[in-house]
């Protein structure tokens, strides 16, 4: 039985939901109040010049430094103490010019000796038009420095501190330089009121422009929809719009992974298996938000993850600890320890100062990534070691130690769903009770759902399908734009969206992860995907989809590639059964992102155009098989995959295995030499004690375990050996 939940047409949409515009009506009113009150308070109070000056800095960064700025004849200027002040303003400006211009040396150099020169030439020449020039030059400076902290301080790094800071010294620097002139008048007296009006315009302006927008993207949801209802006439088959149940009884498919899958394989796998403590291989950490090593680990383990779940579930070896490798570095404080300064200078948390990345509700981005990164593992291994207490250690410091196990982690995932806008947020912002508002990412909370409902296949709970109706009435009526894409992110209890970031290819990666429990979502993201970026060729044309939102970047290098679409779109290929497209899709992805070998590691093979974190998610959806995930999320471990003969270890990677399943009883296998062909012992365990068994493909006609369930076998590794154990 299923819950219909009808998706709202494109036309009726609004702009934002009942719950984010509630807070966009008050961030809305509050501000136009207080842009208000600075427009018309200084002049009913009579206040000083230096106030007129100081509130027209808090209405526009910057703006108290043009209102200082002195009449030509003031009686300071020319002087040689006020020259200099001006002259030091100026060499502010040109450093921060320079250090913007920074990686076009050639013409950095230029700008910083054409600007010096003119410094030069004003001083001598014209002293009133170098204090003018320094005057509007620092009013730019706070502009862009202003505009600079927002982006990369409190979006991508959830400092609210520093914009403040920046805003509120510059309005003070205004004020003291306007207190310094005395009493006197100023030529751009009239910014203390034009400012104000300023940011009203700018922000009327705005929303004007958001409904115009809205109206365009209305207008090709309609489109899509006539298309959507035509291609539901011509496939003759309904649509889903509920979460499916759980299926019990199917047992999943084990296929043997391609010369392809086995040489990307190898990449990830080297990548987890060098020690802990080096990162050689890795991508370095960026100043973007999507630049970090934790996605890289995320994306690496769920690849890995789904290569073992779709072909190799009867194997640990060196990929099983690859796999344990990546939950060390997962536990180092150089991966998780950012928390500590974003819930400082994000949620202004200046008192308690807690670093604890797991338990808080603004933190999906690690929380909920490393809870499918647990699950995918376990439903791909069977090892179930981070069941166990304070399995997972987070150490800052002597005093600061937060231990969790896997169970305890899914708990406060599923509770951080239970607010009333359901999504959680990402990163931080210091409004409202409680601190749980932020930056709230739909493709962020896709992957934490994707986590609780592996998860609830292995355990038998039903957790995810209760997520997933919620979760699909706060997609389509918070975050869904007219047109039907989803939206990049909003920032809750402030009701501000960033409506522009979206598109097929950014919503199909949403898709991808809720597949099985929203499939009328996965189905008209494919279809809108196919239509638009697939079927019209755009995805043969680099960088075509990787600028619609931030998500749609290459999350390592920040390149505007197709690596993360290409990824994504593979993903949703496989869930949905598209094989043709996907063989397709993988195709273009070796040839657009030069799918090679690494010439030090023969047989180790990479997209040398992707980061490692687009690796990892290419991984995702290029090594497993069709509705591989869709199986982790609704099919329980088979009990036969745990008692059954396993291959615990080979000469890796002289030895590779391709695929390795048993039926409780027996063990199939294919194994192929990593470089030439050779005689190797392979180890197997969860045999039965002292029992025989009969092989193909070994040197060994039969062997007898031991004791403990373990045998050794020879056996010669060629192109494509076949191995079979069956009991006696």
């Amino acid at each position: 039985m299923t819950l219909d939940i009808s998706t709202t047409p494109s036309a009726a949409r609004r702009v934002r939901g009942p719950i984010t515009s509630r807070a966009w009506r008050r961030t809305l009113a509050v501000s136009l109040s207080g842009w208000v009150v600075l427009a018309v308070g200084p002049s009913l109070l009579e206040l000083s010049a230096p106030w007129r000056a100081f509130a027209a800095g808090l209405a526009v960064p910057g703006a108290g430094l043009l209102y200082a700025m002195p009449a030509p004849h003031h009686h300071h200027v020319g002087g040689a103490g006020f020259t200099a002040v001006h002259v030091v303003v100026l060499a502010m400006v040109i450093v921060a010019l320079g250090w913007a211009l920074r990686d076009r040396r050639v013409v950095a150099s230029v700008v910083v000796v054409a600007a010096v020169a003119a410094v030069g030439w004003t001083t001598l020449s014209a002293p009133v038009a170098l204090v003018a020039a320094a005057h509007i030059a620092g009013f730019l400076l706070v502009a862009a420095a202003t505009g600079w902290a927002f982006m990369f301080r409190a979006i991508a790094r959830s400092d609210h501190v520093t914009v403040p800071a920046i805003v509120v010294g510059a309005a003070t620097a205004g004020a003291l330089l306007t207190n310094s002139h005395g009493a006197q008048s100023f030529p751009l007296a009239w910014v203390s009121w034009a400012a104000p009006a300023l940011a009203i315009g700018v922000t009327l302006g705005i929303v004007l422009r958001e409904q115009l927008r809205h109206r365009s993207a209305q207008r090709v949801g309609q489109e899509r929809e006539r298309y959507l209802e035509q291609r539901r006439a011509t496939l003759h088959c309904p649509i889903l719009t509920a979460p499916i149940p759980l299926r019990r009884q199917a047992l999943p498919l084990v296929s043997e992974a391609s010369p392809d899958q086995l040489r990307l394989h190898r990449h990830l796998t080297r990548l987890a298996l060098q020690p802990v403590d080096s990162w050689t291989g890795f991508d370095r950490e960026g100043p973007g938000p999507l630049q970090q090593y934790r996605y890289q680990l995320n994306a690496v383990g769920w690849g890995l993850s789904m290569f073992g779940y779709a072909h190799t579930p009867a194997y640990w070896g060196a990929p099983h600890q690859a796999q344990l490798n990546l939950f060390t570095r997962m536990q180092d404080a150089q991966v998780w320890g950012y928390w500590y300064q974003q819930n400082l200078l994000g949620n202004w948390d200046f008192r308690h100062r807690r670093a604890d990345p797991i338990d808080v509700p603004q933190n999906i981005m690690f929380t909920g990534y490393l809870n499918l990164q647990l699950a995918m593992f376990r439903q791909a291994t069977g090892d179930a070691r981070f069941d166990q207490p304070r399995s997972l250690r987070f150490q800052r410091s002597p005093e600061q130690i937060y231990t969790y196990d896997h169970p305890a982690i899914n708990d406060i995932v599923l509770r951080n769903f239970g607010t009333d806008l359901c999504l959680w947020a990402c990163e931080p912002v210091p409004v409202g009770r409680g601190r749980r508002n932020g930056l709230v990412f739909p493709y962020c909370n896709a992957v934490a759902t994707a986590g609780v409902a592996v998860l609830d296949a292995l355990n038998g709970t039903r957790h995810a399908v209760d997520i997933a109706a919620r979760l699909r009435d706060r997609l389509d009526t918070e975050f869904t734009a007219g047109d039907g894409d989803i939206i990049a992110f909003l920032v809750s209890g402030l009701g501000l969206s960033a409506r522009a970031f979206r598109g097929p290819a950014s919503t199909a990666a949403i898709a991808g992860f809720v597949s099985p429990l929203l499939p009328d979502l996965a189905w008209r993201a494919w279809e809108i995907l196919r239509d638009e970026w697939l079927d019209s060729g755009r995805y043969l044309v680099p960088a075509s989809a990787g600028k619609e939102s931030p998500t749609a970047g290459d999350w390592g290098s920040g390149a505007p590639t197709n690596a993360e679409p290409l990824a994504a779109a593979l993903l949703l290929a496989q869930e949905c059964g598209e094989t043709e497209w996907w063989d397709t899709l993988w195709t273009e992805a070796t040839r657009q992102l030069q799918f090679s070998p690494d010439q030090p590691q023969p047989g180790v093979w990479a997209f040398e155009r992707a980061s490692v974190h687009a690796n990892g998610m290419l991984g995702l959806g290029g090594l497993g098989r069709a509705h591989a995930l869709t199986d982790m999320m609704t099919v329980p471990r088979p009990q036969q995959w745990a008692r059954g003969p396993r291959i615990r270890a080979v000469p890796y990677p002289a030895v590779l295995v391709a695929k390795a399943v048993t039926d409780g009883a027996g063990l199939d296998a294919v194994l192929r030499a990593g470089l030439q062909p050779q005689r190797c012992t392979v180890r197997l365990d969860q045999l039965a004690p002292h029992r025989d068994y009969q092989l193909l493909g070994a040197v060994e006609a039969s062997v007898r375990a031991d004791e403990y369930g373990r045998a050794d076998l020879t056996v010669d590794v060629g192109e494509r050996t076949v191995l079979t154990v069956r009991p006696s």
